[in-house]
């Protein structure tokens, strides 16, 4: 009569030992990545060893539900992955005006953008007319004038143009590129339809132009005390 031993090691037990082995070592592992992958791996260990070996189906139909629901998963986060890598162009963005976004909701406001690249001497903004874009600018140095005097530079890393969408007056300054400028433009219509429909887009870049307007607001009034002082 075959003692436990003897069932232990016998070649039929190989698979389902194989199968336990990679579960134990899969749950020991220091990411879900690695966890999910063993995991799968044992699922199917154990369907050969259901089908071919033990024929047994209730192990069989219970290994197929874990390998479907691992493999989902795996398939799930890999295009999420996919989805969240960003250019550095657009991890500059990220990073600059919606820090609380992940990439893959950057991603999805930034569609709603055009990438655009121009020579200087390019208008961006006339004072009196309407805003139509509110852009960003990733790399390049534009120069604010206010009836043809130059009061200020925006620099990559920053937004031009929020009162066009967040009230939607005519401009204050001309924005005039003193470099090649390359720049993200959102239609600031275009923009208002996808925040409107995108509560947490809207909750972020009503924060991030909430900073823009408050950062050029304190370097205006510094700029003007400093003019200020520098007078006889």
């Amino acid at each position: 009569m075959p003692t436990w031993i003897d069932e232990l090691v016998a070649p039929e037990a190989l698979l389902r030992h194989v199968s336990l082995l990679l579960l134990v070592v899969g749950m020991a592992m220091p990411t879900v990545a690695l966890i999910r992958v063993l995991t799968l791996a044992s699922g199917v260990v154990t369907i050969i060893s259901a089908t071919l070996v033990a024929h047994d189906p209730v192990g069989l139909i219970w290994s197929m539900i874990l390998v479907g629901v691992v493999a989902a998963r795996i398939l799930i986060h890999s295009l999420r992955v996919s989805d969240e890598s960003l250019t550095p162009d657009e991890r500059l963005f990220q990073t600059r005006v919606v820090p609380s976004l992940t990439g893959g909701q950057v991603r999805r406001l930034m569609r709603a953008g055009q990438w655009r690249e121009v020579a200087a001497g390019t208008t961006l903004t006339r004072q009196g007319e309407l805003i139509r874009e509110l852009c960003f600018v990733a790399r390049g140095l534009i120069d604010i004038m206010v009836d043809g005097e130059k009061i200020a530079e925006v620099a990559s890393g920053s937004l031009l143009g929020e009162l066009g969408l967040s009230t939607g007056d005519a401009a204050t300054a001309t924005a005039v590129c003193a470099s090649p400028v390359r720049y993200l433009a959102f239609d600031t219509d275009e923009l208002r339809d996808l925040l409107d429909r995108n509560a947490d887009l809207q909750d972020a870049m009503d924060l991030a132009i909430h900073r823009s307007l408050r950062a050029k607001l304190v370097r205006q009034n510094l700029d003007a005390a400093r003019m200020r002082a520098a007078q006889p």
